[in-house]
């Protein structure tokens, strides 16, 4: 990865409930010497006192909470790694608005998520399903919910230009993903 002194590094790891991408953020951070932006969600939740999202009674303005936190760190941080992104808050937006009709707060939200996703980032890993998700006790582990949330990342990278700056993770084993994404990297 050949950046000048001027130009950010900001990357993002997307993907569905349980594929690994905390585990490998935690993985590349050390290596890129990048500053980490957690799973912002789940860090909202807590500190509004709730152990799960489907809890929180507003749904829709926690989703409004937790892109503006991510766009907001992003912005702070400038150079950077994310565990997630305003991909995977479009995509968890439609998955759970998918019996709704569409809003002035769905354009809205789209909105925002695509231009900082479209304007800020460098580079995007997407990281697919490739074994059952673990249940931690806060995110969903139904097969067909993570299969669902994949397609939607997927759609949205292809329909918002991303492929062009998106490694598309085939490891399984996160050392092999971890340098995976370094050999990728030092080429883009």
């Amino acid at each position: 990865m050949v950046k000048s002194p001027s130009s950010k590094t900001r990357i993002v790891i997307t993907g569905a409930s349980g594929v690994g991408k905390t585990t490998l953020v935690e993985g590349l951070a050390p290596l890129l010497c990048l500053s980490v932006i957690p799973e912002l969600a789940r860090q909202l939740c807590a500190d509004l006192g709730y152990e799960k999202i489907g809890a929180i009674p507003d749904q829709n303005g926690f989703k409004k909470q937790v892109l503006e936190k991510q766009i907001e760190e992003e912005d702070r941080l400038g150079n950077f790694i994310s565990d997630r992104s305003t991909i995977d808050c479009w995509v968890l937006w439609q998955r759970w608005n998918i019996c709704s009709a569409m809003t002035y707060d769905t354009e809205e939200y789209y909105r925002q998520a695509r231009a900082q996703a479209v304007t800020a980032y460098t580079h995007v890993i997407y990281v697919p399903p490739m074994f059952p998700c673990v249940d931690d006790g806060f995110r969903w582990t139904d097969s067909d919910y993570q299969k669902q949330i994949d397609r939607n990342v997927r759609m949205t990278l292809y329909e918002w230009n991303l492929f062009e700056r998106t490694l598309t993770v085939s490891a399984q084993d996160n050392e092999s993903r971890v340098g995976e994404v370094m050999t990728w990297l030092e080429k883009h």
